[in-house]
C-alpha cells in the first residue's frame, strides 16, 4: 500500500497518462515490476517525465533579444528580465520536475532485483535497464547541480542539491558540489558496465553515456579526464557526421548519425511564430552575438529571415521552429549529439595548453560547417571567447548557453528592442545564476537552506 500511495503522488506530478514511446504503458504499481517488459515500461515513463526547460534557459542567456512583441507577454518579459517571480516560478518546476523522475528511477533500481528474466537476451536487457536508470538518474542530478548550485570553480565545498538515493521520505541535507560531482561520476561509471548499443536514440546508450561523462568533466574543469574520455573521438564521430547531409536530419523526424541522445517528444517545444496574424512574428529574434556566415550549413536551420510589421528584418530561431512554421511536429530534442563532442574536446585541449592541436581540430569542424577556418595563432583567452561564441553558434535556442556562461563566469546582457541598446547587464557574481530552493523544500525539511540572495518565506 505504502508503495502505491507513494507511486500515485509521482503520477499526480509529472501527470500525463501516457508515452508517446515504444513500451508506453504507463506505469501505477512497483508491485508489478516483475519482467523486464514492465521494468523498461517504468524507464520509459521516467523519460517521459524529464523537464524540457530549453527555451526558459536560452532566454535567459543571451541568446535572444526583444522583438516589439514583447510587453505583451508579462511573464516571458519578466523571465528575460531575469524577474525574482518568474525566475521562481521555473525553478519550482524544475525542482519538482527532477526529483519526480528521481523517484521513480529509484522505485525501479528499488525493484529490479525482483525481475525475472527467461533467457540471455532478457538478462542483458535488465542489465541494459539497470545501466539506464543510473545514467538518466545522473542526468538529473547534474542538471540540478548546474542549476541550484553556484558553479564549480571555487565553490566546491558549498551546498550543491540533495542526492535522494532510496525512495522512502526523508529530510536529508544537501551534499557539497564536489560530493555531488562525485556520486554523478560514480552513476555514469556503473551505467557504463554493459555493452548497451540502442538502435534508438531516445535510450541512453553506453554513447550517450560517455558524453555526459564528458560533459561533468569539462564542468569540473579535470580537462586531462575530457581528453581521455574523447581520445577515440575521431574514430566514434568521423569528421563526415560534421556535414550539411547530416546535420540536417538533426531538426526533422528522421534519424540522423550526428545526434547521439535525443528525447522523444511529438509535442510542440518552442515559440509559437505567428506567421499570418496581423501582429505577426515573435516575441524574441536571434540575437547580434549569433551571426552566421552565408556558406555556414548551420544558418540555414538556426534562424528564419522575417520582417516584423514594423518593417524591421529581424532573425527568427529556427531548427525546431522550422518544424512549427510547416505544422511538421518534430520527433526529438537533441541533448547529446557529435558536435558536442568535438567541441569539448576543442575546449579542453585550449584549456591545457594545447592551443595548436585545439585550433587544428576546431578548423576541422569548421571546414565542414562551411564556416571560415581559425587562425593558427589563436592563443589565451581570445582562443577560449571563440571556441564559447563557436559552443554558441552550435546551440542557439537549445539552452547550453546559459550552463556555459554560468560555468565560464560570463555576464548576460540584457537589450532594448531589437537589440538597439544595452538595457542592463547581469553580473557573472550575480545571485540569480543560481536558481532558489523552493519553499516547499526548506519549509518542511530544516536541513536544507535557500540560496544566497533569495528570499526565504517564513515556515
Amino acid at each position: 500500500m505504502k508503495w502505491r500511495m507513494f507511486i500515485c503522488a509521482i503520477c499526480f506530478l509529472i501527470g500525463g497518462c501516457s508515452l508517446n514511446i515504444p513500451l508506453e504503458d504507463q506505469f501505477s504499481d512497483p508491485d508489478a515490476i516483475t519482467d523486464v517488459l514492465s521494468a523498461r515500461s517504468l524507464l520509459a515513463s521516467a523519460y517521459k517525465a524529464m523537464p524540457q526547460q530549453i527555451f526558459q534557459l536560452s532566454v535567459l542567456s543571451d541568446d535572444f533579444c526583444p522583438s516589439q512583441h514583447l510587453n505583451k507577454d508579462m511573464s516571458l518579459q519578466g523571465l528575460y528580465n531575469w524577474r525574482e517571480v518568474e525566475m521562481t516560478e521555473l525553478a519550482g518546476t524544475l525542482w519538482a520536475g527532477y526529483y519526480a523522475v528521481i523517484a521513480e528511477v529509484n522505485a525501479l533500481l528499488a525493484r529490479i532485483d525482483a525481475v525475472v528474466t527467461l533467457d540471455e537476451t532478457e538478462k542483458l536487457e535488465k542489465m541494459r535497464i539497470v545501466c539506464e536508470a543510473k545514467a538518466l538518474k545522473s542526468w538529473c542530478y547534474f542538471d540540478l547541480l548546474r542549476l541550484f548550485a553556484p558553479r564549480y570553480e571555487g565553490n566546491e565545498n558549498k551546498d550543491g542539491i540533495i542526492l535522494k538515493k532510496r525512495v522512502e521520505l526523508d529530510f536529508l541535507p544537501r551534499s557539497s558540489v564536489k560530493e555531488c560531482v562525485t556520486e554523478i561520476r560514480t552513476l555514469l561509471n556503473e551505467a557504463r558496465n554493459v555493452d548497451n548499443t540502442q538502435k534508438n536514440v531516445y535510450w541512453l546508450s553506453d554513447k550517450a553515456v560517455a558524453y555526459l561523462q564528458v560533459e561533468l568533466e569539462l564542468y569540473a574543469g579535470n580537462y586531462p579526464a575530457v581528453l581521455e574520455l574523447t581520445k577515440d573521438l575521431e574514430t566514434e564521430y568521423p569528421e563526415s557526421v560534421l556535414g550539411a547531409d547530416v546535420y540536417k536530419y538533426l531538426w526533422s523526424s528522421e534519424n540522423s548519425d550526428a545526434r547521439i541522445f535525443g528525447k522523444y517528444q511529438l509535442e510542440q517545444i518552442y515559440m509559437d511564430i505567428r506567421f499570418d496574424t496581423f501582429e505577426k512574428g515573435d516575441y524574441l529574434v536571434l540575437s547580434q552575438n549569433v551571426d552566421y556566415e552565408e556558406e555556414d550549413i548551420r544558418k540555414e536551420w538556426s534562424e528564419i529571415p522575417f520582417v516584423m510589421p514594423d518593417a524591421k528584418n529581424v532573425r527568427l530561431l529556427g531548427k525546431y521552429n522550422k518544424m512549427n512554421r510547416d505544422k511538421v511536429a518534430s520527433k526529438y530534442v537533441n541533448v547529446a549529439r557529435a558536435a558536442g563532442m568535438w567541441l569539448m574536446r576543442v575546449e579542453a585541449l585550449a584549456r591545457s595548453g594545447k592551443e595548436g592541436d585545439a585550433v587544428a581540430l576546431a578548423n576541422r569542424m569548421l571546414k565542414q560547417r562551411g564556416a571560415t577556418e581559425w587562425s593558427a595563432n589563436l592563443t589565451g583567452n581570445e582562443l577560449i571567447s571563440k571556441i564559447l561564441i563557436e559552443r554558441q553558434k552550435e546551440y542557439v535556442g537549445e539552452g547550453v548557453r546559459f550552463f556555459d556562461m554560468k560555468r565560464c563566469g560570463l555576464s548576460a546582457i540584457r537589450y532594448g528592442t531589437y537589440g538597439d541598446k544595452v538595457m542592463g547587464i547581469v553580473k557573472a557574481d550575480d545571485y540569480r545564476w543560481t536558481l532558489p530552493i523552493p519553499a516547499g523544500e526548506y519549509r518542511y525539511n530544516t536541513s536544507v537552506e535557500q540560496n544566497d540572495g533569495w528570499p526565504k518565506l517564513s515556515v
